[in-house]
């Protein structure tokens, strides 16, 4: 897949990548997309908290596999 990143995103990606942060354009895009997901599975968590849930340990597991393989299928075996 290509793309390309406009304003901002671009500008804050060469920023990174020419401070040594990240080695290429590509690491540091796959390091937001990651933070992206960790944000939203801890946004579940927070509210799965909240409630009170009664989750066990292998819900939660079961329900973070399930996730991850929407975002990226390829990623999770």
């Amino acid at each position: 897949m290509k793309i390309e990143l406009a304003g901002d995103a671009a500008q804050w990606v060469e920023t990174e990548v020419a401070s040594g942060r990240f080695p290429t354009p590509e690491d540091a895009v796959v390091n937001a997309v990651r933070q992206m997901r960790l944000t939203e599975l801890r946004s579940k968590l927070d509210v799965a908290i909240a409630e009170g849930g009664s989750l066990t340990t292998a819900d939660v597991r079961r329900d973070v596999l399930d996730h991850l393989k929407r975002c990226d299928p390829t990623s999770v075996t």
